[in-house]
């Protein structure tokens, strides 16, 4: 396709089939998605995909995986700890985390522009510790499938294999500790959506053989460096976990949770309990890694370029990011001069940023752009969403967009 050819709209693609009810979402206890100004939060069409194209995500996916791995632990062998985003207050636990608990990492995200209709394949960002949107890609997207017209369901599917993914992904840290006692703790800061995506962990740990798993809001949770982690489960009767699932990121811990982070540092350390996703996981949702994929050797077709400078774009067409931020926040965009065409406020001003290649999305007749978003669970690609945005930086406002696969 010529690149200066506009690609086709995914109007095409989209089918219609409704809004999900309260009443189903209830059913599950996923009402919550709904609630208040979210009432609108899953869009009313499926994007339909051919089979031969869901390998042109899932194959690059797990090529950039590798390629980001492969850079997390070439910039902890040079210590490039600064370059790469570790606060100083971390560094002894990612440091030791990719020594000792190479492996360990579950679950990521890549957010991607494009991949449809010629439109190129782009990574923006990967989402390597706590996550979200699993609650919706798992369980909401089959709800979707099952309200396609006949003639369409007929022979549709979807490719929504996250719960395999993570089913295998912690059968494999079960076999890496066999000594350990099979109980896990999923830990959340208290928001509605942590537990939600805790469900989902929970669902894939008693499938892959944990045979206690617990929840409970960080602040009740008792972390001890010489003896591990802990609940109160009775009055001055406490239960120790080997294995932790937390919802709370390491850079939150890193930058507002000082002693906590100290905490941590010995419990891992002391190999007093196994903690997931795994310190180096900072490394993965560092975006100042991405500069760094060049120097270090994983560069990527699907990969945009990315620099720790803005004057390294002298056409001044950029995104500007903080490099641990999320859902849009402190996200600035310059297509061409010295003011941003769009920007975001956020909790992540104070952040280092990079600066990174604008991409071109998918669109439909509405100028709605869609970012195809894949997850990586037990170290392989599995699972596929779409999300919606009428305005160019994909936030917190984006509709979900379910997908389908024919033949």
């Amino acid at each position: 396709m010529d690149q200066d050819q506009p690609a086709p709209m995914v109007d095409n693609r989209l089918t219609e089939i409704g809004r999900l009810s309260p009443k189903q979402l209830r059913k599950r206890g996923l009402e919550w998605f709904i609630e208040g100004d979210n009432h609108d939060y899953f869009a009313p069409e499926l994007l339909r995909l051919a089979d031969n194209e869901i390998a042109a995500f899932s194959q690059p996916a797990g090529e950039l995986y590798e390629r980001l791995l492969l850079a997390a632990r070439k910039a902890g062998e040079q210590e490039m700890w600064k370059a790469a985003g570790i606060p100083p207050n971390a560094v002894e636990a990612v440091d030791y985390s990719l020594r000792r608990e190479w492996g360990n990492h579950l679950v990521g995200r890549f957010d991607f522009a494009g991949g449809l209709d010629g439109v190129p394949l782009k990574m923006l960002e990967f989402n390597g510790d706590t996550l979200s949107l699993m609650p919706e890609t798992l369980s909401v997207q089959p709800l979707m499938l099952d309200m396609l017209p006949r003639r369409e369901r007929k022979n549709a599917r979807q490719w929504n294999h996250l719960r395999t993914g993570l089913v295998k992904g912690l059968q494999k840290i079960l076999q890496r500790y066999p000594n350990r006692p099979a109980n896990l703790l999923l830990i959340g800061l208290g928001h509605e959506e942590d537990w939600l995506n805790l469900d989902v962990i929970e669902m894939a740990a008693k499938q892959a053989g944990f045979e206690e798993v617990h929840r409970a809001p960080m602040e009740e949770v008792i972390f001890s460096e010489e003896e591990g982690i802990f609940l109160e489960v009775e009055h001055e009767e406490y239960l120790r976990y080997d294995f932790v699932f937390k919802m709370a990121p390491w850079e939150f811990i890193a930058y507002e949770e000082p002693e906590l982070m100290g905490l941590l540092t010995q419990i891992i350390k002391r190999d007093l309990c196994v903690i997931l996703n795994p310190a180096y996981s900072m490394l993965l949702q560092s975006k100042a890694l991405l500069p760094l994929l060049g120097e270090l050797g994983g560069l990527h077709p699907a990969m945009l370029k990315a620099t720790r400078s803005a004057t390294d774009f002298p056409n001044q067409r950029y995104a500007e990011k903080p490099i641990y931020g999320r859902t849009g926040d402190n996200l600035r965009l310059f297509d061409g001069t010295s003011q941003p065409v769009a920007e975001n406020d956020g909790d992540y001003g104070h952040l280092p940023r990079i600066y990174q290649e604008l991409a071109p999305f998918n669109v439909d007749s509405d100028g709605d752009r869609y970012q195809p978003s894949v997850y990586i669970a037990g170290g392989e690609a599995c699972a596929l969403c779409f999300r919606r945005q009428d305005g160019l930086i994909v936030d917190d406002d984006a509709e979900f967009v379910g997908h389908y696969v024919t033949t």
